[in-house]
């Protein structure tokens, strides 16, 4: 079987949580890409990345595209977790946006629900929250929540496609 590694990035813990559910079920190593150096991976014949999705882009998905271009020999997979419920165009959408045409693109790409964990967001990220919660209440005619909450909706079940496909392309 070919050397796999499962790279994520992740604020809030639903990436990482995926890349791990993923590198135990492959029986490979899970490391986080911070401090990670495109030559760190070169004993690796299948790269997976992972990271959560911020207004539409995937967090360090240049970086993942860079080194893509740069190994095209590895075969990358990239899955991206977020709070949006998955369908078939959601994700379509997400990969064009991230990985457009002329650029360089993994192999696959999946999308995960994951949820929202509030209390591990940045300031940053919970006034956008906020703020996006005090308009959606405003055009529904509703009252705003104090606070918004947490949800978990992350799945283990959710990786077995992925899991499928690597085990098929490492063989």
């Amino acid at each position: 079987m070919k050397k796999i590694i499962v790279l994520y990035r992740s604020k809030t813990g639903f990436s990482k949580r995926y890349a791990e559910w993923i590198a135990e079920d492959l029986a490979c190593e899970c490391r986080s890409i911070t401090g990670i150096q495109l030559d760190d991976l070169k004993d690796y014949e299948m790269v997976i990345y992972g990271a959560g999705v911020y207004a539409g882009m995937i967090a360090s998905a240049g970086k993942i595209k860079n080194w893509i271009g740069k190994s095209p020999e590895k075969t990358w997979v990239v899955f991206a977790t977020g709070a949006s419920p998955h369908d078939e165009a959601y994700e379509e959408m997400l990969f064009k946006t991230n990985f457009r045409k002329g650029e360089s693109r993994p192999a696959h790409f999946y999308y995960y629900l994951a949820g929202i964990n509030y209390e591990k967001m940045g300031f940053f990220n919970r006034v956008l929250m906020k703020f996006f919660s005090s308009m959606s209440a405003k055009k529904d005619g509703t009252t705003q929540p104090s606070k918004p909450a947490s949800v978990d909706l992350a799945n283990r079940v959710y990786i077995e496609e992925l899991l499928s496909y690597v085990r098929l392309k490492a063989r």
